[in-house]
């Protein structure tokens, strides 16, 4: 937890001196940020309270009165008898107001557009999808709020898949079990020889994707005689609680019944506690386990097979 924390305030000092927000004045103007903030909110919200622009940024009521009360002076904003409630005030932009707003954007989008100068197309977007994901989860607060309905399944195998199924499973294995880089080359080795063997009529990948990043996968390959091999079932632990895994797992093994396997096997670990109670659940029995001492680690490798 430090060390998120550590991050997350390291990413502030660096994006407060990016967009030079850190001095007294905006834009090189006579106002703060908040003071402009707040002459956003005003323009936007049409008619608005005090009360609310204290709740919507977020600014102690009294720091918020004596910027308002400045306003005034400058004749920045006017008060006029709320439609609502008699007993407060809306506030609004003048004239003057609105002219120094409208300024104050022309230059905050000319700042944007010379930063972005520097970037390619690709990085562009790819600055934006990450900004709507940082902002998507510090809304919602958890992704556990997020619904079934928010996931996205598809079975075609689209150019990086592989890459990033690869990269998922350093990562996690890595993070949860403990595994050095070793099981990384494991990996690669393992869908080396799936594409050489690949056969769209008998092997296929599923994977399940949150605003199209992907969080989760399974695969069916096909095996000596009429058997079926079920690897590389994974999902990104901020994601686990949504049944993700279940629909992977439930989808994989009426594959492999369409395809009339007559059994499916797996290889996994004792370590993968999570995925082994879906595997019985589903009817997987153990029919084997040998202690290892691989990947940095020690566990006991354990093979699961199901009579289809």
């Amino acid at each position: 937890m430090e060390n998120i924390v550590s991050e997350v305030r390291a990413f502030n000092r660096f994006y407060t001196t990016e967009l030079d927000i850190l001095d007294k004045s905006y834009l090189n103007s006579s106002y703060s940020l908040s003071e402009v903030r707040i002459l956003y909110e005003i323009n936007v919200r049409q008619n608005v309270t005090a009360q609310q622009l204290s709740e919507t940024v977020r600014l102690d009521k009294g720091y918020l009165s004596r910027i308002l009360k400045g306003f005034l002076k400058e004749e920045l904003i006017v008060k006029v008898a709320s439609s609502m409630d008699k007993r407060s005030s809306d506030i609004k932009l003048t004239a003057s107001g609105r002219k120094l707003l409208n300024e104050l954007n022309k230059n905050a989008d000319l700042q944007i557009s010379e930063k972005l100068q520097k970037l390619s197309e690709i990085e562009k977007i790819r600055l934006v999808d990450c900004m709507k994901e940082i902002e998507g989860i510090l809304q919602c607060g958890s992704v556990s709020e997020l619904s079934p309905s928010d996931i996205v399944y598809r079975s075609d195998l689209r150019p990086g898949d592989i890459g990033y199924i690869i990269y998922l499973h350093s990562k996690i294995y890595g993070q949860e079990s403990v595994f050095s880089n070793e099981f990384e080359a494991y990996v690669v080795k393992t869908f080396h020889n799936f594409l050489a063997e690949y056969s769209s009529e008998k092997d296929r990948l599923w994977f399940a994707e949150y605003k199209g990043e992907i969080i989760g996968c399974i695969a069916i390959i096909h095996s000596a005689g009429n058997d079926a091999q079920l690897r590389w079932f994974l999902s990104d632990p901020a994601f686990r609680g949504l049944g993700i895994g279940k629909k992977l797992l439930l989808d994989a093994l009426e594959f492999c019944r369409e395809k009339k396997y007559k059994s499916v096997f797996l290889l996994t670990t004792n370590l993968q506690q999570q995925a082994v109670k879906m595997y019985k659940n589903a009817g997987f029995k153990l029919t084997e386990s040998n202690q290892v001492e691989q990947w940095g680690a020690s566990f006991m490798e354990e093979r699961y097979d199901l009579k289809l």
